[in-house]
């Protein structure tokens, strides 16, 4: 019965173009202008600036595949009341969430692969076997805060405009916690806080992959697990609250 869904899922998801542009093209053009192409100027510890451009570009792009996936099309399934008619179908609600998180993370992972290829042959990024794999084990694994974020955003935003309220937000939340903007740009204000946004920890995680050590892996983990701890409380309000309106 999973599998079945995860197909549905993801034909409903790669048919939509507001979804395929900026999941699967974006982040390239993204990468060739954050410096992916180009000199390989190298940073602090012989890392590539190639190599810190793929980890940077890598978290947005399967931050943002989440936030569409959940967020975007929980709201416009609110819109079109497939949710109701979910509820008269035999289909288990655990089993119909299930097969959103498989397929946002499917979906990421060929996002990804496609991004690390792209990296690779035209970005000429040189990482070990480990490094490839950890860069994206720690951002398929890093990323729940953000699908329970998104699930709680499906719920709470208007479903006519939830397409550029995530978009926007996201966008400038990406440039706003120093993941594309060294943290030394920011304004003082930003630079203080920046380094606590979920967004920001889990950019940590893919910059150590690739070699740029900035933080402690510990402390980083530790952050993610409570912002899913916060997002999870938040995500189970928003669905009581829908659910109500709803029902009644």
């Amino acid at each position: 019965m999973l599998w079945p869904q995860v197909q549905a899922e993801g034909l409903r998801l790669w048919r939509t173009p507001s979804f395929l542009v900026p999941g699967l093209l974006l982040p390239l053009v993204l990468y060739s202008l954050l410096g992916g192409l180009g000199k390989a100027n190298s940073l602090e510890g012989g890392i590539s600036r190639h190599a810190y451009a793929l980890a940077s570009v890598a978290t947005y792009s399967i931050i943002n595949v989440v936030l569409y996936s959940f967020g975007v099309s929980i709201a416009n399934e609110r819109g079109q009341r497939l949710n109701l008619l979910m509820r008269a179908t035999p289909l288990p609600a655990s089993i119909y969430l299930l097969a959103k998180v498989v397929t946002a993370l499917l979906s990421a992972l060929i996002i990804l692969l496609v991004l690390c290829g792209f990296a690779l042959m035209v970005g000429g990024v040189q990482l070990s076997a480990i490094s490839w794999v950890t860069l994206i084990a720690s951002l398929l694994l890093g990323v729940l805060p953000f699908i329970l974020l998104g699930f709680a955003i499906g719920n709470l935003v208007n479903p006519a405009g939830a397409t550029p309220i995530i978009n926007l937000s996201f966008f400038i939340l990406a440039f706003a916690s120093g993941v594309f903007v060294p943290l030394t740009q920011l304004p003082a204000a930003l630079q203080n806080i920046a380094p606590y946004s979920p967004f920001y920890l889990l950019a940590l995680l893919a910059w150590n992959a690739v070699g740029v050590h900035i933080g402690t892996i510990g402390n980083t983990v530790w952050l993610l697990v409570l912002y899913s701890v916060i997002f999870l409380s938040l995500a189970v309000w928003a669905y009581r609250r829908e659910e109500r309106y709803s029902f009644g």
